[in-house]
């Protein structure tokens, strides 16, 4: 090598050396950082959530600590759309399927770090419920159940009977209908979704209950039943459609039905002359008719069954619904109380009788208080007990009662009530004693700080010979706008009503004046309050119309066995 190379390559050596060692410091050159390692977690790491729930996720994000890290993360589901969605927030929402699925979250800085967790998506169990749970039937008789499922896309049930045949049958919408022997049976509803769930219902079956009968030609609510000489009952006015609280631009029906026994059925008869409703018709002596006031009229008519129609009988003296009318022992009728119209629903305490003789009205002495949705009853010696009632449109009832005597065509006071009601039956009871049983009603007073209702139970009887009433047990049921019959035995049928503000009465039952006590009957085939109740000749007792679940005005009728 000549010595212009070996300069060269020294030069060249040192001048590799000295980039190596740097410049002017003669230390050595650091090696370059290296690069960071993220570690991503999600927590918690794992949650169990319902269809559709949410559950917020929280974040840590970590590298070496030498160096600085990019904390973002991007969001996802694994299973995509059908696993659910999460926001930027980690904010996860399930999917409606149940199943298992996983949220990620992957490192913006390096996307080959991410980390997950695993939610369990868990579908509610299906569960099936009757309603009504438990019901009580007579012979025959017939209940529509219902059927809710939760936790199943697919709400459908079948229907079956537990004990087959011999327990009644069930039609595949939960129709069902009571076999003609006594014992206890059982409903079943089962999910068409899981055939393991299922919801049973308890009937008792006993002897005497209701049955469906012919239906009348318009549904009535606010109508009258009367049982002719012959037989059959005559039904006349009403409301067809719910009245909202008597409202006055409401017209009442002038149309009439006969119901007869032999067939089960009803048929149409003259028509009323007046429209009318929460009137009064009482069987006269001779055989006809009288009919009364009513919402809006003043005017009265009589029914002749021989002709099957409807004839003018004057005016009362007062425009009068909501009244009672009492046939006295000379053939005379007691029209008593109510209020005047729908439009200033003012309580009366004026009365009037009837004269079936002259076929007029005339006034006779007024009641010491006025009332409306009161009772009426005649006493064996003559006189007419009324009781109770509201006095004015708050609903606030009065206990007081007192007496009509035809001799004296006055009204006296006599022993009040216990508990003061109004729209409660009032039914003489048979016997020498001539008691007069009280049963439910409703009561609305104002405390000074809230407004109370009262419901009641309890029964009380009025006592003529010492003109006072009596504590006489309670009922199963609260009700009010029930109605309430003296059956051949002695006992009374109570059914239907109102049970707490137009929650409607299926339950009938048997109350025993003897022992002051209540025992089920065979429910109502349809569920009723307003409606009426007739005796007819051979014990039976036929109930008509009334309004039903939902104020639906009911053209149904169904007649009870004892």
């Amino acid at each position: 090598m000549n010595r212009q190379m070996r300069i060269t390559s020294h030069l060249a050596t040192f001048s590799l050396a000295a980039m190596l060692t740097g410049c002017g410091g003669g230390g050595a050159i650091p090696p370059p950082p290296p690069p960071p390692i993220i570690s991503v977690e999600i927590s918690p790491s794992t949650a169990t959530l319902p269809p559709g729930g949410t559950q917020s996720f929280g974040l840590s994000v970590t590298g070496n600590s030498q160096a600085a890290v990019n904390a973002g993360v991007s969001w996802s589901v694994r299973e995509g759309v059908a696993g659910g969605s999460v926001t930027n927030a980690g904010l996860y929402s399930a999917p409606q399927t149940a199943g298992t699925f996983h949220v990620v979250a992957t490192s913006v800085a390096d996307p080959s770090k991410s980390g997950s967790a695993t939610i369990t998506v868990t579908a509610p169990p299906v569960t099936v419920r009757v309603s009504p749970a438990s019901e009580t039937l007579g012979f025959r008789g017939q209940r529509d159940f219902d059927a809710s499922v939760s936790g199943a896309n697919n709400t459908s049930v079948t229907w079956s009977v537990q004990e087959g045949a011999a327990g009644g049958s069930v039609t595949s919408d939960g129709v069902y209908t009571a076999p003609s022997t006594l014992g206890t049976f059982h409903v079943v509803a089962t999910s068409v979704a899981n055939a393991s769930a299922s919801a049973t219902a308890t009937i008792t079956v006993v002897q005497s209950g209701f049955v469906l009968t012919g239906q009348m030609a318009s549904p009535r609510h606010g109508h009258t039943a009367t049982l002719l000489s012959d037989g059959r009952v005559l039904v006349t006015g009403g409301f067809d459609i719910d009245t909202n609280n008597l409202s006055p631009a409401i017209s009442p029906l002038s149309s009439a039905e006969i119901f007869d026994p032999a067939t089960g059925n009803f048929s149409s008869t003259g028509s009323m002359q007046h429209p009318r409703a929460y009137h009064t018709a009482t069987l006269l002596s001779g055989g006809k008719v009288l009919v009364a006031g009513g919402a809006d009229s003043a005017s009265a008519e009589l029914f002749d069954p021989a002709s099957g129609t409807f004839t003018a009988a004057g005016s009362m003296t007062t425009g009068r619904l909501e009244h009672t009318a009492t046939l006295l022992a000379d053939g005379s009728v007691l029209l008593a109380g109510g209020f005047d119209s729908r439009s200033t629903r003012n309580a009366l305490s004026t009365a009037e009788i009837f004269d079936p003789a002259t076929g007029s009205f005339a006034p006779t002495g007024s009641m010491q208080t006025a009332r409306q949705f009161h009772t009426a009853a005649l006493l064996p010696g003559g006189k007419v007990l009324v009781a109770g009632g509201f006095v004015d449109t708050s609903g606030g009832a009065v206990a007081s009662a007192e007496l009509y005597g035809p001799a004296t065509r006055s009204f006296s006071a006599t022993g009040s009530m216990i508990s003061p009601r109004g729209e409660f039956t009032a039914t003489p009871l048979p016997g020498p004693a001539g008691l007069v049983l009280v049963l439910g009603g409703i009561h609305f007073f104002f405390d000074g700080a809230v407004s109370n209702v009262v419901l009641f139970t309890t029964a009380e009887a009025y006592d003529p010979g010492a003109g006072a009433f009596i504590s006489a047990g309670r009922m199963l049921e609260a009700r009010y706008l029930h109605t309430a019959i003296v059956l051949a035995d002695g006992t009374l049928l109570v059914a239907g009503g109102d049970r707490s503000f137009f929650s409607t009465g299926i339950f009938a039952e048997l109350f025993d004046p003897a022992s002051g006590s209540s025992r089920l009957t065979g429910s109502l085939a349809v569920d009723r309050w307003s409606h009426t109740a007739t005796v007819l000749a051979d014990g039976r007792v036929l109930v008509i119309g009334g309004q039903g679940a939902g104020r639906v005005v009911l053209a149904s009728a169904e007649l009870y066995s004892p």
